[in-house]
């Protein structure tokens, strides 16, 4: 996989478009290329465009990238831009692709959600643009997911370096957060918990076991238990038959009470209903036999009862009739006069609608002529208001509007000469004679006040400039003076730096030197013994082993110490260069600032010239003197729209003055209209008081027409009715006489009512039924208590019988209550039982299920998941060896990587094959040295990580600000060698100086004063 192109727009310190080509020139020729920059640059955020790009995620966040996280973080998008976006063009085996993720900011100035998509470069097609599926899809097209991708491509040969030195616990650590192993330790931590979790239920259930067991009683008390309870429930039985008899014999005596005392009710009631038919017989019987004998003349004597009714109905009514024609007639000559007083005329009933109609046209037509009069009043008064409001003269303030004389006239009159007065003052102010001379004169002040606003401006400009400039040249003048001190001091510690380089230089060789003998000396010791002749020289004495050794450590010690004092000197002299540097830039900068404020300057002179020639002035005063025209100027101007207004102020009073005088002409005539109309009415609605004159009088004759009809007809009723009533009395007079009733009144006296007549009936029956049925209940009553006294025992009285019963009642309720709480116990023993056998079983699932996690815990489980931890972080080192070992083969053949064996010290061991493959820690090893195999290990990781993958894009960050000139040399030597054997493009993350001085090729990020960065390709 390889990286073609990266395009960025808006990316965090990225303002706008930026693109990076590694197949074009000088990036594709150079192969090895440096990415440089000041921190807070964007070096980083090259790196996390990519995986942005590609993966939505980048490595200083641990999640992905959301709208949410880019809204609340300040994240990805560039402050106050609206949209961002993010290209990554790349190579891999199934073709030339393009990742792409955007994000942009809607008008409701919000953060729409983020976009991605995949195209095919080769087909111009787009693959994929769900977001949710770009991911996946870069994923299989390069073959690594995106922790596989980071380590592969960013390789940190700093951690490695770190990683080499450490003992086994830290490097157990740093090889968990290089490889990302860390699920092994949480998995062995995992398998701990869950036994402790799993084990601890087992405890539980045992320790519940346990506890109810306790609460078992022994087998020989549970037997005596169930015994008595069995015995006590056959107490209860013969307890409870006693009892039925005892209550048995109570029920029968209480119903021989209760039969007893019904039978004395029952005679009392029947004595009591026979009294009462007696009276009945001697009181209401006769009245109900004479009704019976007039009852079938009740039709009869009704209908002659209701003709009499009716007809004097209708003598009632003809006499309404006759009082209501008397009223009528008398409201109808009041009607009369109130038409002849309303119209001021005389009328009568044959012309008094014609009199009411032509009254109402006349006055109606005064009132049509008075509301068109108020019409064109009104309209002239809103005239008025339109022009004392558009005026706002205070003085008019006093003139009303619905009460306009000859003093409103005056007040206007009075008014027009004042605004002439003030328009004389404005001439004079104005410097003109007439209206005319307005609009030359306005144009002319116009013209000038904007040229003495512009000298104003000018004058205040020139000498804010001359302000800066001297700043300019004083700043010029502070970072030379710091230049020209520092580099003395500059030049004395380069000198210094330069001398202890070459001491450190004389002392590795010696170094070196005692190194190589010690080792000779130490593998001749091995064949010297004490006291025994030297087999190659015969000495006795052995001295030069401890010698060798003695001094090696010393060189070993003065070289540390050079080299950090070497250290210290470097970056006082990278200090020093920075300073000296960045004073240089600022003395350019202020050099430049203060050639641009001269300009400035120079053109502010001209226009200052320009304008005093447009004033026609030979000299200009300063700024207040400008000022003062201004405010001058500006008077006169006012003075000229105050002129203006004033004019047009007369013209509108003049015209104010012919509406009122209008106005009050018709104010004059509408007050005789009203005069003329309050003459003939006063009241509001004409319309509706004739109408209701008209109306009465139509109704009062037509009421009198009425009531005379009526009292025709009600006269004929009369006399048909009065015949009829007289034939029926007749005829049933001479019925009653029969049956002994001397007159009509007589027989429907006796004649009773519907319900009085049936409520006599009705009663009459009842007590008939009633003294019956209390015969026959007093016979049956009397019988059923003889037949219970037979079966009654006489010799026990009732309180006896109530007394035994209570003895048997709480006898039977104490042993209930005994058998009660035997029972309870059994059950709570069976209850105990019961749970103890399910207590039982669950116990025997969990010890099946926990099985697993005990085999687990067992091979790979502790607290701190340090077990499982270990044995992975074993092989993966032992792997992660293997293939440091291929890479290291391939940058030298000196030495090979290995862990350390049970008799050596925790700490990694390199193999020294110039030295006969002896082994040593890689604490010896010098700064180039360790950079070589640290890096060596940085690419096994990137081969461990990328697996069949061929990855042709490398991004190498830290490692290169410690090194030394000669151990760097040998560092970019290795990278290059890297390059050309595996054709990769590799970038280097650096902002050391020397990095700059040796890779010409470089990615340069610049930032401006407003913390934006730009990109310069340069080679």
């Amino acid at each position: 996989m390889k990286i073609n192109k990266i395009y960025l727009k808006n990316i965090n310190s990225f303002k706008g478009e930026h693109r990076i080509d590694f197949t074009e020139n000088p990036l594709s020729s150079a192969g090895l290329f440096a990415i440089v920059g000041p921190t807070g640059a964007g070096k980083s955020t090259l790196l996390d465009a990519i995986t942005l790009a590609l993966f939505n995620r980048v490595p200083r966040f641990d999640k992905k990238i959301s709208k949410d996280l880019v809204g609340s973080g300040g994240s990805i998008l560039t402050r106050g831009e609206k949209e961002c976006a993010v290209e990554v063009e790349y190579v891999c085996r199934s073709g030339v692709f393009v990742s792409k993720w955007w994000i942009n900011v809607n008008r409701n100035n919000n953060l729409n959600d983020y976009g991605m998509e995949v195209v095919d470069k080769t087909k111009e097609q787009i693959i994929t643009n769900k977001k949710t599926e770009v991911p996946d899809k870069n994923q299989s097209l390069i073959g690594l997911n995106y922790d596989q991708f980071v380590k592969s491509i960013l390789l940190s040969q700093g951690e490695f370096s770190k990683f080499l030195k450490s003992g086994k616990d830290e490097r157990g650590k740093l090889l968990e957060d290089i490889t990302g192993m860390q699920i092994y330790r949480l998995l062995g931590k995992k398998a701990f918990e869950m036994n402790n979790e799993k084990g601890g239920e087992l405890k539980l259930k045992r320790n519940q076991i346990k506890s109810v067991s306790e609460k078992l009683v022994a087998q020989e008390i549970a037997e005596i238990w169930e015994k008595d309870l069995a015995e006590k429930e056959i107490a209860i039985a013969k307890a409870n038959e006693n009892s039925e008899k005892t209550s048995e014999s109570i029920r029968l005596k209480n119903t021989l009470k209760v039969i007893g005392d019904e039978i004395l009710q029952k005679e009392k009631d029947y004595t009591n209903t026979a009294t009462i038919w007696q009276v009945f017989e001697q009181e209401k019987l006769p009245i109900l036999q004479q009704h019976e004998l007039v009852e079938p003349y009740r039709e009869r004597i009704l209908q002659v009862k209701n003709d009499i009714r009716e007809l004097r109905n209708l003598q009632n009514r003809q006499l309404v009739q006759n009082q209501d024609l008397v009223q009528n007639q008398q409201d109808f000559n009041q009607n009369l006069n109130v038409i002849s007083d309303f119209t001021g005329e005389k009328v009568n009933a044959e012309n008094a609608t014609e009199v009411l109609q032509e009254f109402r046209r006349k006055v109606t037509e005064l009132q049509r002529e008075l509301s068109e009069q108020e019409g064109t009043l009104k309209a002239k008064q809103q005239q008025i208001s339109e022009s004392l409001s558009f005026l706002r003269i205070p003085e008019l303030n006093a003139l009303s509007v619905n009460q306009l004389a000859d003093k409103s006239l005056a007040l206007i009159e009075s008014v027009a000469k004042e605004q002439k007065v003030q328009m004389e003052k404005w001439y004079e102010i104005a410097e003109i004679s007439s209206p005319e001379e307005v609009e030359e004169k306005g144009q002319k002040l116009a013209f000038e006040l904007k040229l003495y606003h512009h000298l104003n401006q000018l004058i205040g400009d020139y000498s804010n400039l001359k302000t800066l400039f001297s700043e300019a040249e004083n700043e010029e003048k502070t970072q030379l003076d710091f230049q020209n001190i520092n580099t003395l001091v500059l030049e004395k510690k380069q000198i210094l730096y330069t001398e202890l380089v070459q001491k450190i230089e004389a002392l590795e060789v010696e170094k070196e030197r005692l190194g190589k003998s010690y080792n000779f000396e130490k593998d001749r010791a091995k064949l010297l013994k004490k006291d025994e002749a030297c087999p190659l020289c015969g000495s006795l004495e052995h001295p030069f082993l401890s010698h060798y050794a003695n001094n090696y450590v010393e060189i070993d010690q003065d070289l540390k110490a050079q080299k950090a004092e070497e250290k210290v000197l470097n970056n006082e002299v990278n200090t020093l260069k920075t300073q000296i540097a960045s004073a240089h830039q600022l003395e350019l900068k202020e050099q430049r600032r203060r050639n641009e404020l001269q300009q400035k300057l120079e053109v502010k002179h001209v226009e200052i010239t320009e304008v005093k020639q447009n004033l026609q002035l030979e000299k200009v005063g300063n700024r207040a003197w400008v000022q003062e025209q201004i405010k001058l100027k500006e008077q006169q101007t006012e003075a000229l729209n105050l002129l203006v207004k004033s004019v047009k102020v007369l013209a509108d009073l003049k015209l104010l003055y012919r509406i009122v005088k209008e106005t009050k002409g018709l104010q004059e005539q509408k007050n005789v209209l009203i005069d003329t109309i309050k003459g003939l009415y006063t009241g509001k609605h004409i319309n509706n008081d004739c109408d209701k004159l008209q109306q009465k009088f139509s109704e009062l004759q037509t009421k009198i027409t009425a009531n005379l009809q009526q009292i025709q007809q009600l006269d004929a009723e009369i006399k048909e009715k009065n015949e009829a009533v007289k034939i029926l009395e007749n005829d049933l007079l001479t019925a009653l006489n029969g049956l002994g009733f001397s007159n009509f009144e007589e027989a429907q006296q006796h004649l009773l009512s519907v319900e009085q007549s049936k409520n006599l009936r009705d009663e009459q029956e009842m007590l008939r039924t009633r003294i019956t049925v209390l015969q026959s209940e007093l016979k049956s009553k009397k019988a059923e208590f003889e037949q219970k006294q037979e079966e009654d025992n006489p010799s026990i009285s009732l309180e006896e019988l109530l007394s035994v019963n209570q003895l048997l009642q709480e006898q039977r309720k104490a042993v209930t209550d005994e058998v009660m709480d035997l029972k309870v116990k059994i059950q709570v023993q069976n209850d105990h039982r019961q749970e103890i056998s399910a207590l039982e079983q669950e116990i025997s699932f969990l010890e099946k299920s926990n099985l697993k996690w005990e085999l687990l815990n067992r091979y790979i489980g502790d607290a701190e998941g340090k077990k499982f931890s270990t044995f992975a972080q074993g092989l993966t080192l032992g792997r992660l060896i293997a293939l440091s070992n291929r890479r290291l083969a391939e940058l030298s053949d000196r030495y090979l990587l290995d862990k350390p064996a049970e008799n050596e010290d925790d700490e990694l061991m390199i193999i020294d094959q110039y030295m006969g493959n002896e082994r040593r820690s890689v604490k010896t090893l010098s700064g180039g040295e360790t950079f070589m195999v640290s890096l060596s290990l940085a690419l096994a990781l990137s081969d461990l990580a990328s697996k069949n993958v061929k990855l042709e894009s490398l991004f190498i960050d830290e490692g290169f600000g410690t090194l030394d000139p000669e151990t760097l040399d040998l560092a970019l030597g290795t990278l290059e060698k890297l390059q050309q054997e595996g054709q990769k493009n590799i970038g280097i993350i650096s902002h050391v100086e020397s990095i700059k001085e040796r890779i010409s090729t470089q990615i340069r990020l610049e930032r401006n004063n407003r913390g934006f960065s730009k990109i310069d390709i340069v080679g």
